[in-house]
Order: C-alpha cells, then sequence, then structure tokens
C-alpha cells in the first residue's frame, strides 16, 4: 500500500475494507484499529461518498484507491485527523479536482497545508498530473489562505464559489 508520509502525517488510500468497515461496522473498526477514529470523522460530505466510493472500489482494481480517498493520519497519535478527496482519476490532460477536510482539533494551517502540499507533489511526480482544481467558498478564509500559501491561483469565482488552480511548471 503507497504511504505519503511528512515531518508529522501520512496519509494513505482509504481501501475496501476501511470503507465498508466505516459504513457498517465502525464500532468493531474503532475497537480493532491501531488507529483512532475521531467520532466527527469522516466529514458528511465524504459519508455521503462512501457508497459510491465502494462500489467503485469493488468495481475495479487495486490502483483505484489511489483516485479516491485518502486519510491523514497523525502519525504520532495514531489518529485519523482529516481526508483528502480525490475526484476521479486525472483526465486525459492530466486534472483532477481535489478537496480536503482536517479535524477542528487539529485544523491549524501547517497541518493542511503540510498534508495538501504533500498530496500535489506525489500527484505531480507518480500519477503526471499537470493541473490540480480546488474550490471553496468566499467566506472559506482559512482555505483561501492555504491555496495561496500552496501557490495557487484564483481562476474562477462562480458566485459564492471560488475555483483555485494549480499547474506544476516543471510538466507543462
Amino acid at each position: 500500500m503507497i504511504e505519503i508520509l511528512t515531518n508529522r502525517l501520512m496519509l494513505i488510500p482509504c481501501s475496501l475494507d476501511i470503507a465498508k468497515s466505516l459504513v457498517f461496522h465502525r464500532k468493531e473498526l474503532e475497537q480493532r484499529s491501531p488507529i483512532e477514529f475521531p467520532l466527527n470523522w469522516p466529514s458528511p460530505y465524504v459519508k455521503g461518498f462512501l457508497p459510491y466510493y465502494i462500489e467503485c472500489l469493488e468495481k475495479e482494481d487495486e490502483e483505484s484507491y489511489e483516485c479516491g480517498l485518502w486519510l491523514i493520519i497523525k502519525f504520532e497519535e495514531k489518529k485519523i485527523i482529516g481526508d483528502i478527496l480525490m475526484q476521479g482519476k486525472p483526465n486525459k490532460e492530466g486534472i483532477v479536482e481535489l478537496s480536503y477536510h482536517v479535524d477542528e482539533l487539529f485544523n491549524d494551517e501547517s497541518i493542511a497545508y503540510e498534508a495538501v502540499d504533500a498530496f500535489i507533489d506525489w500527484l505531480t511526480y507518480h500519477k503526471s498530473v499537470k493541473k490540480v482544481i480546488m474550490e471553496c467558498s468566499i467566506a472559506q478564509n482559512q482555505a483561501i489562505r492555504l491555496y495561496n500559501r500552496l501557490g495557487m491561483i484564483c481562476s474562477k469565482k462562480d458566485g459564492e464559489i471560488l475555483v483555485w488552480e494549480i499547474q506544476k511548471k516543471d510538466l507543462q
């Protein structure tokens, strides 16, 4: 299984077994896992995505794990603190859309930056992704600061939604 390691974090793709356990056997998963699953994780957005994700993983091969839900784990504490959702495989132009969520207790900007930056680096190196797109509302000041810090550019405003993108220069 792939692991992306940073100074404080480990990012791993959510396996079919973990996804199914989150939906159908959460209490047993919490008891058996060496990793702590916070009560407020996954986010409502990811909870709604899990049935679709499970269905896709059952139809596809193991490589599909890389193109879906990733767990952000603070490895010193052995605790899931958030997730990154890769919304499908990169298209033929090398473009992929991401979203992220970090638990409120750990949601300092440095943790989110460390996780998203490491994930984008992995995508551009291992998956030949040329452009990453992320969205936020105009009221999400923390996300806007994060995207600016990552070097992303706001490319579009659609009502209350801002669309951000980053292109890796070395892949153009």
